[in-house]
């Protein structure tokens, strides 16, 4: 079946093929002479071939355009390259079961069948780009350093292998350690950085970790690809290694931040001693690595799917490497093995630390802050209006010394805690007492919607407390996210809860006082538990000095949340009996706007709707039927309601 499909596609060649005034040179080894001659020779039949056996003669001349047709492996052709590149000649080449690498070097796609027709018909000629490391051409990549999974493909990589290579690469992940690596390119420093690795391509189909980052790359226009691995921790890059084994359509969006990015014509690799890398899997020392692109340097006379029309060479540079660590951070990295958290450098958070000391410092303008917020939050809340309540919020300084607070639990730092935790007592007793007075002045006692609100916390409170406290640590650790809007989004959650808790100790009012003031400390301790948790994993203080800290605030956090599962639990009971009851029919007579408080018994408020006036015998009957319906007895009160 093959030998006849065979003969079908050799005579139709030379059908197509008349006259060949080209000279075929069939370069092969000796140990493919008899593949060669079954399945490449009846190709070239009626042209005029030359088998060349190698290694070619140093006298060996081919004749004026003639194509080397080569059938070879990886490792032969590159020596071949080299040969044709010196001397200008011109090159074709045919699929080889070993020569993978020079397939996709050349961009070349098709069968063995398809492949030679192209050759035979003469039509493409293409001038191609080579990568050279130190002089040698690079059919796939070069890898400086440690690449981990990143090196070059070896056969399929399916979904079960990449696993496999993932579980591999996890055991060597807490033995990594940064090499510090220089970087110049037309005599001109770049960066001098450091990264567990390197990767150059010319064409991002030539490495695992190209074919994925990299794609809408311009090909052969004389310059290559260079992708600089510097993860700063182990989770950053446990989460890139999970990460890429998703079949997720958009991770080729963008580069990690931790990979930097160069596109050049040259570029030399320097760290002051020798460096071990790797051209196509041979692995090879060096005391400096120079690659640069020889442009327009391969004539290949078949078609390349990377052949463009691009004329000379843009030699300006595409750079991102904005992200990859430099002085003190580059040296920490390159002097011990790489941390599973993120580790903030004193450079980084030098500033920051000049902030929140100053921030956690009692001042006379916090003070006044202060008492002008809750004056504002007190007469919002009587005023039951959220516009003036929002305005309160907005003037609360509080936020500042919690924060300050946190980074001085996860660092230990005694001197901020004390402070920290004396601005917040005193900030907290002047809002009570400020608020307590407005409460006596005023000469009304109403439970307004807005103070009522914030009287029964629960779990869903110390979840917002949680998301505040994050966005807090996060905004003042980033440099380009305003701190304002952090206190902004933080005081929703602590200014009015201690005004309506002053308003319970004006109003001598226990209830109200315990349950807004509840609120207050929710907020508080998960502010200072989540805020402390987001400056450790950014790198701002090593676990063993944060556990201390840490495990105090989970103890409170712990007796908090004691109140709110109860308050939670009857939150659900009052709205599984208000599910139960609401649009409820009773011989015409209809329930609307139920509303459900707990207690012993349970209290019911809900209007009655029906075609006529219902006396108290009905009103009666449907009190036993609403006790039956949820199973315990109940107050009722009642609005009757006649429809039309």
């Amino acid at each position: 079946m093959v030998k006849s499909k065979l003969k079908v596609l050799k005579s139709d060649i030379l059908q197509r093929n008349r006259s060949y005034p080209t000279m075929f040179y069939l370069v092969h080894h000796p140990d493919d002479f008899e593949k060669i001659t079954e399945t490449v020779i009846p190709f070239f039949e009626k042209s005029n071939f030359t088998l060349l056996t190698l290694p070619i003669s140093n006298q060996f001349s081919p004749e004026e355009d003639s194509v080397l047709v080569t059938y070879l492996s990886d490792l032969n052709f590159k020596d071949l390259l080299l040969k044709t590149t010196k001397h200008n000649w011109n090159l074709a080449v045919l699929p080889h079961p070993e020569g993978q690498k020079a397939i996709k070097l050349l961009g070349i796609t098709g069968k063995m069948e398809e492949i030679t027709m192209e050759i035979l018909d003469g039509e493409e000629v293409n001038e191609l780009d080579l990568l050279y490391c130190n002089e040698i051409p690079v059919l796939q990549s070069v890898n400086v350093g440690d690449v981990l999974i990143f090196s070059e493909q070896k056969g399929a990589q399916g979904f079960i292998s990449e696993v496999y290579q993932f579980i591999k690469n996890i055991r060597r992940l807490p033995g990594l350690i940064h090499k510090s690596f220089l970087l110049t390119a037309d005599e001109e420093q770049i960066i001098h950085t450091s990264a567990l690795g390197i990767i150059a391509v010319e064409h991002p189909s030539a490495s695992v970790i190209s074919k994925r980052l990299l794609e809408n790359i311009v090909l052969n226009d004389g310059k290559f690809q260079v992708l600089i691995l510097s993860p700063q921790s182990i989770f950053q890059l446990l989460t890139f290694l999970f990460k890429s084994l998703l079949p997720n359509p958009t991770f080729k969006a963008q580069l990690p931040s931790f990979i930097g990015y160069i596109k050049t014509t040259n570029l030399k690799i320097e760290n002051g001693e020798p460096i071990d890398f790797s051209i196509d899997g041979e692995k090879l020392t060096a005391k400096e690595i120079n690659l640069n692109v020889h442009n327009r340097e391969i004539k290949l006379h078949q078609k390349s799917e990377y052949a463009s029309k691009n004329e000379g060479v843009d030699e300006k540079k595409n750079l991102k490497i904005d992200k990859l660590p430099t002085g003190e951070k580059r040296e920490e990295l390159t002097q011990r093995k790489m941390p599973f958290l993120p580790r903030a450098t004193t450079e980084e958070f030098q500033e920051l630390f000049k902030v929140l000391k100053e921030n956690a410092k009692l001042s006379s303008s916090f003070l006044v802050m202060m008492i002008l917020a809750t004056l504002i939050a007190t007469f919002g809340l009587f005023g039951d209006s959220s516009p003036v309540i929002i305005g309160a919020m907005i003037l609360a300084p509080i936020i500042a010394p919690i924060v300050s607070f946190s980074m001085g639990m996860v660092r230990y730092d005694t001197n901020m805690l004390k402070t920290g935790i004396v601005t917040i007592l005193i900030g907290t007793i002047v809002a009570l007492i400020f608020a307590a007075g407005v409460s006596m002045i005023i000469p009304l006692k109403v439970l307004t919607s807005e103070i009522d609100a914030r009287l029964t916390p629960t779990l869903l409170d110390m979840g917002i407390a949680v998301a505040s406290g994050i966005a807090a640590a996060y905004a003042h650790a980033k440099e380009g996210i305003a701190k304002s809007l952090a206190g902004v989004a933080i005081a929703v959650a602590l200014v009015p809860p201690l005004a309506v808790a002053g308003i319970g100790i004006g109003w001598w009012d226990w209830d109200v006082f315990s349950g807004a003031f509840l609120l207050y400390l929710t907020n508080l301790a998960g502010i200072i538990m989540f805020a402390g948790l987001t400056f450790l994993l950014l790198g701002f203080a090593p676990f063993r000095r944060a556990r201390m800290g840490l495990v105090y605030t989970l103890i409170t956090i712990s007796i908090v949340m004691i109140p709110l599962s109860l308050s939670f639990n009857r939150i659900k009971q009052e709205a599984n009996i208000t599910s139960k009851l609401e649009g409820t029919n009773f011989d015409k007579i209809y329930l609307r706007d139920v509303k459900v408080r707990t207690g012993k018994p349970i209290m019911v408020s809900l209007k009655l709707v029906s075609p006529e006036a219902i006396d108290s015998k009905e009103m009666e009957t449907i009190k036993e039927q609403i006790e039956e319906k949820i199973g315990e007895p109940i107050i009722l009160e009642v609005i009757s309601a006649i429809e039309f």
